[in-house]
């Protein structure tokens, strides 16, 4: 049997451990997926107007941030309206995810697909989220969509000078990610999705529970919620 030269076998070990450019790297446990990549899913969590997480219909689970939209952050004004949107339109409900890139901090941005509908659309022209121009510059029909919510005071229009959640995030968070604000079992509509945001986050705290979902400490959150 020849012997592998050393320097070759670096340089080979070297070329498996680095990942190709447009590799998705699996977002807190995600199944990884890559940009250009479409796959049918089921809402399984709405994390807030423009976060989800999707089990694939091949298997596997992953993070969806929304493609051109930016909506509220739970913690500000008209937060968890949005996220309540966001869930009459998409929860439990079977969509199509096409995957456009892969963001900064490992999550797939994507655009979804619902019942044949646009849900980015669908939000911005509720009033429900912003068009997210600095990440989506040619989606010139978001703007003119949040054009017409604006000047017809839909959703967070209705407001008086609402704040665009980026300057939010700059405001309360500084530089880095944004980290998830506070929920309680009253922002779930099932103990399983309760779960899985539970399980997801609590390694946050060191394995511990930072938004008080398991009240008796059994590792269960909000037990009380239907599907517990």
């Amino acid at each position: 049997m020849p012997r592998f030269p050393k320097a070759a076998f670096l340089v080979a070990l070297f070329l498996v451990a680095v990942p190709t450019p447009n590799a998705a790297q699996a977002w807190q446990g995600d199944t990884p997926v890559e940009p250009g990549q479409t796959f049918t899913a089921r809402i399984v969590e709405v994390t807030d107007g423009d976060t989800f997480g999707v089990r694939r219909s091949i298997g596997g689970t992953v993070t969806i941030r929304l493609h051109g939209v930016d909506a509220p952050e739970s913690a500000q004004p008209y937060g968890r309206a949005a996220t309540r949107a966001a869930r009459r339109y998409v929860g439990g409900k079977d969509v199509r995810v096409a995957v456009e890139e892969i963001g900064r901090y490992g999550r797939a941005v994507a655009r979804v697909e619902v019942q044949g509908g646009d849900l980015g659309g669908m939000l911005i022209r509720d009033g429900h989220g912003w068009y997210y121009e600095q990440y989506a510059p040619n989606e010139t029909k978001y703007a003119r969509l949040e054009r017409q919510a604006r000047n017809e005071g839909r959703g967070l229009w209705s407001r008086a000078n609402p704040i665009p959640p980026w300057e939010w995030r700059d405001r309360t968070s500084g530089p880095g990610e944004t980290s998830v604000e506070d929920r309680d079992c009253g922002d779930f509509d099932t103990q399983p999705e309760a779960q899985r945001f539970f399980e997801r986050h609590r390694s946050d705290s060191s394995g511990g529970d930072p938004h008080n979902l398991d009240g008796d400490g059994d590792g269960e959150a909000c037990e009380s919620l239907p599907g517990g």
